[in-house]
């Protein structure tokens, strides 16, 4: 008896480390695959509140008539695990009672939605309809967050249809400070303000889109952000994160895209915004200006529905943008033509620039008759060939009284896809592909360093998201969800034009990119002329991923274990003042 009862206790040993190792694994991983669907649990009783074991309970989905079944255990309890998001009825049946059938319910992102049902005695033939139940409170999910559903993200108003400023609508979420990194899918290479969650940085946001992750690699931003009309919900999860949550601290970004149904459904939109319907700025009337000009045209559509009754669904959705506007910059003081070829005669409320006049007394090579010098006259023949190339070039403007205020035209286009197959191979396997795409060019009279007209950019930028997920239900108590995720940002800027190159110039540079004019910044007059000197720049930024869960119900338990293993790339070409750079500090 002695080796079978060392046996036995080896093997309960054995059993009790295995249960502690799975515990520990499934509370110390970090980052595993988020999950975005719910679950629906609850209890079945008789009349009397006593629970039923063995009842038979069917969850069923209103809009793909997609089904789960369970038995109740031993305490009468249920739970059904990772349903997408969606309306589910319940169905509660077992000998000797009635079967009871609730009216649909909304099940949200990362919700434990509690329905318990009470059976009465008779034929199973017979039907009951629970008409409705008092509102539950999560007491099962510990996660602190908030949910937008449903028609809010369609009919709010929403600046740029960005359905992520309705993070705005929830608690704890703020804008982030004017030097944060954004939500926004760093539009034309530049960052956006965005907001902060519960106190996080702005930059510590995990953004999920249908349980794959969405960020970025060196910005953290979210790459694809799909449009308004083609998300279903979205939910921000601000701390008490479950297991399968981590990643960042700054909180969670949950969006889940819309999926098809047994019934053909879609939408066509068309947003317009024109200055034709604006009175002008206050400001821009008391300085003479005239009406800001914005154009946008914001269209589009979705539908979808099923291929296979059932079992095969899809969903498709585009938006495309159309927008122009008038870009104004800030005051620069420049030349009048006059002085454009040396005379300064009259730069100064009509007289000569006395700054000129004395440099030209001190230093009578740029003008060797006194009386020329002493009205600030140079010597034409005695300006640089550089700087006359860059006059006869037009590169430098003017104006008849030397005063500027640049504007020029600004475009913006969009085309963004999404779309999204859903399978249901068999009752206990699901397949579902989402994809999006955004390609947004856009062109900039004025960039971000040259104060005038002359050295516009073009920027160029795509944002791919590809997520592949795949359930496979066991049992009732075991489940396992897998996903393959891909995400890329690519943004590619350079000049919009091809003005002379240093060489042209007569600036003899050793360059390895030479393509536009040397810049020239007159930092008395806020005059820069020339391209940004990161031009030309390209970024791309790659993840690939795979993850996988397994959730494991044993009694009122749940345990979930996973892990995740990504492949990130960062791959950016930046040039720096290629073409040379020339600063002038004025009278110092």
């Amino acid at each position: 008896m002695k080796p079978h009862a060392s046996s036995a206790l080896r093997s309960s040993a054995y059993r009790q480390l295995m249960q502690l190792a799975v515990v520990c694994l499934a509370a110390c991983l970090p980052a595993i695959c988020q999950n975005t669907n719910g679950r629906i649990i609850g209890i079945v009783t008789d009349p009397q509140g006593a629970a039923i074991a063995g009842a038979k309970v069917t969850v069923a989905n209103a809009g793909t008539n997609i089904q789960r079944t369970t038995l109740t255990d031993g305490t009468g309890s249920y739970q059904v695990l990772d349903l997408p998001i969606g309306r589910y009825v319940v169905t509660a049946e077992i000998k000797g009672f009635t079967k009871a059938v609730t009216q649909p319910q909304e099940l949200n992102i990362n919700q434990s939605l509690r329905v318990d049902i009470a059976l009465k005695v008779g034929a199973t033939t017979e039907v009951v309809q629970v008409q409705s139940q008092t509102s539950q409170v999560e007491t099962v999910n510990p996660t602190v967050g908030g949910t937008v559903t449903g028609r809010p993200i369609q009919d709010l108003p929403l600046n740029g249809r960005e359905v992520l400023d309705l993070a705005f609508t929830q608690p704890g979420v703020l804008p982030a400070p004017t030097n944060g990194f954004a939500y926004g899918s760093e539009k034309s290479g530049e960052f956006a303000e965005g907001f902060t969650v519960a106190g996080g940085r702005p930059d510590a946001v995990t953004y999920l889109l249908d349980g794959g992750l969405n960020n970025s690699v060196t910005s953290n931003n979210v790459v694809f952000d799909p449009n308004p009309d083609t998300v279903d919900e979205f939910r921000i999860l601000t701390n008490n994160y479950t297991a399968e949550y981590g990643r960042n601290a700054g909180g969670t970004v949950t969006v889940v895209t819309k999926s098809g149904t047994n019934d053909l459904h879609g939408s066509l939109f068309d947003y317009l915004r024109n200055d034709d319907f604006n009175a002008n700025d206050y400001f821009d009337k008391e300085l003479g200006l005239p009406r800001p000009v914005l154009k946008r045209n914001q269209f589009g559509g979705t539908f979808g529905g099923p291929i296979i009754k059932d079992r095969l669904f899809y969903f498709f959705g585009y938006q495309g943008q159309r927008q122009t506007s008038i870009t104004h910059g800030t005051a620069v003081t420049t030349y009048t033509p006059a002085e454009l070829q040396g005379n300064f005669s009259q730069a100064v409320s009509g007289a000569p620039d006395p700054n000129v006049v004395a440099y030209l007394q001190a230093h009578p090579y740029f003008q060797s008759n006194p009386a020329l010098a002493n009205q600030g006259i140079i010597d034409p023949t005695k300006i640089d060939p550089v700087a006359k190339a860059y006059i006869s070039a037009g590169l430098i403007p003017t104006t008849p009284n030397g005063q500027l205020f640049p504007e020029g035209r600004a475009v913006d286009n969009v085309n963004q896809y999404t779309g999204k197959l859903d399978f249901y191979a068999t009752p206990t396997d699901r397949l579902s592909l989402t994809v999006g795409s955004n390609q947004e060019p856009t062109v900039l009279p004025l960039q971000v360093f040259a104060t005038v007209l002359g050295f516009p950019s073009d920027t160029s930028t795509t944002n791919q998201f590809l997520n592949l997920a795949y359930t496979k239900t066991f049992s009732p108590s075991l489940l396992n969800e897998a996903h393959a995720t891909a995400n890329r940002y690519y943004n590619t800027s350079s000049a919009g034009s091809q003005p002379p190159d240093p060489a042209e110039l007569g600036v003899h540079i050793n360059s390895d990119l030479g393509f536009a004019p040397p810049i020239i910044q007159l930092l008395s007059s806020n005059l820069v002329i020339g391209f940004d000197p990161n031009l030309p720049r390209t970024k791309a930024d790659d993840t690939y991923g795979i993850s996988d869960t397994l959730t494991w119900t044993r009694g009122r338990h749940t345990i979930k274990t996973g892990g995740r293993f990504a492949i990130l790339q960062e791959n950016s070409v930046y040039a720096y003042a290629t073409n040379g750079w020339f600063f002038f500090y004025g009278a110092n």
